[in-house]
């Protein structure tokens, strides 16, 4: 929260209240084609909810180069079917990033003249990414 510039402003009117003001916002910045990668890669074993990814933790059962079905994809240790999530695939995630670049990304402008926004390159491995963010963490 907010999602939307509409949101921010009311937002801001609710600090306004209050004497206070947005004091940070932090923009984690992937591109995306890497997140596309990431969440159309997933794959979960439903009862457990063990995760699996088609590239970075593939199961056994997926041989280098398949391509991964419900046959394809099959938990490690019962050998059940692994399932994707309706938002994991690539034709959801094209629609939320749609709306995240329409309605979302304009947030960073409404809030760039306060100085507030930081953004953090976090296309790199979690713990460089984490130590960005706390480096912009007010102390």
């Amino acid at each position: 929260f907010p999602r939307t510039v509409e949101q921010a402003k009311m937002l801001d009117g609710m600090l306004e209240a209050s004497g206070d003001a947005v004091s940070l916002v932090l923009a984690l910045e992937v591109p995306d084609a890497v997140l596309t990668e990431r969440i159309c890669g997933r794959w979960v074993h439903n009862s457990s909810g063990r995760s699996y990814h088609v590239k970075f933790a593939r199961p056994k059962s997926l041989a280098e180069g398949a391509t991964p079905t419900e046959q394809t994809m099959l938990d490690d240790e019962t050998g059940e079917s692994l399932m994707q999530r309706a938002d994991d695939t690539e034709a959801a995630l094209t629609k939320r990033l749609r709306s995240y670049h329409e309605q979302t990304v304009p947030i960073l402008d409404h809030y760039a003249p306060a100085g507030v926004v930081c953004k953090v390159d976090a296309n790199r491995a979690p713990a460089d990414v984490w130590e960005a963010i706390a480096a912009n963490l007010p102390k």
